[in-house]
């Protein structure tokens, strides 16, 4: 599907908001060039899963990210975090 999409729509950038599973398919894939994750100062109970693509026996199968900004907007966080390996600053 992004094949398509690049090649026959000239589409090179896709948001994708979605559940654990498929964001966890995408970053399973390598698909996944950064993620952008706003952050209330909230606890609400049990939490949900940004991406189900484990699981993991070892830290060195984890995917480590880069911070590329953090900002505040009212009380929330906006995270923008790459993939290391996705990174070309890197």
């Amino acid at each position: 599907m992004l094949a398509d999409l690049a090649q026959r729509r000239g589409i090179n950038e896709l948001h994708v908001e979605a559940g654990h599973k498929l964001n966890g398919s995408f970053v399973r894939e390598g698909l996944v060039d950064e993620f952008l994750v706003y952050m209330a100062p909230r606890l609400l109970g049990i939490g949900r899963e940004l991406a189900a693509f484990g699981p993991l026996e070892r830290l060195d199968q984890s995917l480590a990210l880069r911070y590329a900004s953090v900002t505040t907007i009212g009380d929330d966080l906006r995270i923008l975090a790459r993939p290391v390996a996705a990174d070309p600053a890197r």
